[in-house]
């Protein structure tokens, strides 16, 4: 037998899951998609399913476009991440306090090309980890 959960049924074991103890980070979404262009995925919690526009994305969430695919998500925080074709993104921290407000926001770029119009947290919130270099925000 073969299960089939949507992004929702996930948002919702996860939060059975919180509430019974085990402590999904995920259970708690961090932004959503605005643009998804033929076939992208995300992986929580090694479950990996499609992503579409307005789905949910989540802290630990890996984000992986395909060849020719790519997407756009914005995070509460009003950051805009675009990434291309053949890219992976994990988004790692989100801890979002209100504008200004010192918070962590790390993304991490394992693959590919990304784009970050970063949002209204303190400028010293953000972190963005490649395969070579970390990359901070300065005001």
């Amino acid at each position: 037998m073969r299960l089939h959960l949507n992004r929702t049924a996930l948002g919702i074991l996860g939060i059975a899951l919180l509430i019974g103890g085990t402590g999904a980070a995920w259970s708690q979404p961090i932004g959503n998609t605005v643009i998804v262009i033929n076939t992208v995925e995300g992986t929580v919690t090694s479950m990996t399913t499609p992503l579409n526009q307005g789905d949910a994305v989540y802290r630990d969430e890996g984000v992986r476009s395909r060849v020719d695919s790519k997407a756009e998500l914005l995070m509460e925080d009003k950051t805009n991440v675009s990434i291309g074709p053949s890219s992976t993104i994990k988004l790692d921290r989100f801890v979002y306090a209100g504008p200004k407000t010192k918070g962590t926001i790390v993304l991490n770029l394992a693959q590919g090309t990304a784009r970050l119009v970063i949002g209204d947290a303190n400028k010293r919130s953000y972190t963005i980890l490649t395969p070579n270099a970390a990359i901070g925000i300065r005001d």
